[in-house]
């Protein structure tokens, strides 16, 4: 890298000189609105600028803290510690972490010679050069969880030292960003997506990578693959022991995480699969319902005109002929 933008990105900033000043905690307000510390994008992009990037802060620890886009670091000297849950991932120089939107992690106080460069890159211009990338798996995957509103917390680290195509294009990446270059706004992209190209070309350098469920969206998981594989004869007390709870627990686990109890669940898979029965195959009503798990014949009727508006015979009717 050019001495000129090192020395540039070195440089104290007003916050490192209040952290060596005496300054003991990172101002959570310079970088969120949000009680829950999630890192504004807004607050780090200047004007309507879509990817930026800034120094890591050094002299303190940096607690734990979300982000309402897509991060990745560089280290261009010295490491970085980044803690995600109990793990700690140490950076070294040429290292390369991205974070997806999703993600809570904090990091360990860095010292004057550890340079850790941060790219924030706003969703809508990863959006804009997302198609440059569908045909790299590693790279399309992470950024379609990314885009999920729903996504799960997900990183994925680089060791790339050793690899001058990658290091180079990173260097020009921050010249780009830092001094600027004529067509900049066309070059910024070409150049991101050149990166996710050539980190797809090095597998080997792929060194870890992690997806993090939520207690809520695991146990959301756990709860749906059991009813629809045991539907006919599922029960709160089997789920319980499948997971590891406790019934009454696990009851309120569910109510809380689905909205619905186990019970209505169940009964919405069944009628799922009965709707499905009646149009895909044969079978008379009666085998239907001893099929899904009901005996109660007028239970049934009820629930399932209920939620299809129809008895079974008459939704049946009501489907066009299937073509042979």
């Amino acid at each position: 890298m050019e001495n000129g933008i090192l020395k540039e990105l070195s440089a104290l900033s007003d916050e490192e000189r209040a952290i060596l000043k005496g300054q003991s905690k990172i101002v959570k307000g310079d970088y969120s609105s949000s009680d829950s510390f999630i890192v504004n994008s807004k607050k780090l992009l200047g004007g309507d600028r879509q990817i930026d990037l800034r120094l890591h802060t050094r002299f303190i620890d940096f607690p734990e803290h979300g982000h309402d886009y897509m991060e990745f670091m560089y280290v261009c000297k010295g490491s970085i510690t980044h803690v995600v849950g109990a793990e700690k991932l140490v950076l070294q120089s040429g290292d390369i972490l991205f974070l997806n939107r999703h993600i809570r992690h904090s990091v360990l106080r860095a010292e004057r010679e550890d340079l850790g460069i941060n790219f924030i890159v706003s969703d809508a211009f990863l959006q804009y050069v997302f198609h440059n990338v569908e045909n790299n798996p590693v790279m399309s995957e992470f950024l379609t969880r990314n885009f999920d509103p729903n996504g799960e917390g997900e990183y994925l680290l680089f060791r790339t030292k050793e690899i001058f195509p990658v290091r180079n294009l990173l260097d020009n990446l921050i010249y780009a960003l830092v001094r600027g270059v004529p067509g900049g706004h066309g070059v910024l992209p070409q150049l991101l997506s050149l990166l996710f190209s050539y980190l797809a070309c090095y597998k080997e350098t792929l060194v870890n990578g992690l997806r993090i469920a939520s207690p809520e969206k695991m146990l959301r998981r756990s709860v749906a693959a059991y009813i629809r594989q045991n539907y006919p004869k599922a029960s709160l007390t089997e789920l319980a022991q499948t997971v590891g709870y406790s019934p009454a627990y696990l009851s309120r686990r569910i109510r809380e995480t689905f909205g619905k109890n186990f019970q209505t669940l169940l009964q919405e898979e069944r009628l799922r699969v009965a709707e499905r029965l009646l149009r895909t195959t044969e079978l008379s009503v009666d085998e239907i319902i001893r099929t899904v798990g009901y005996e109660n014949q007028t239970h049934f009727h009820t629930l399932f005109r209920g939620m299809y508006g129809a008895s079974p015979h008459r939704y049946r009717k009501s489907l066009p002929p299937q073509s042979e």
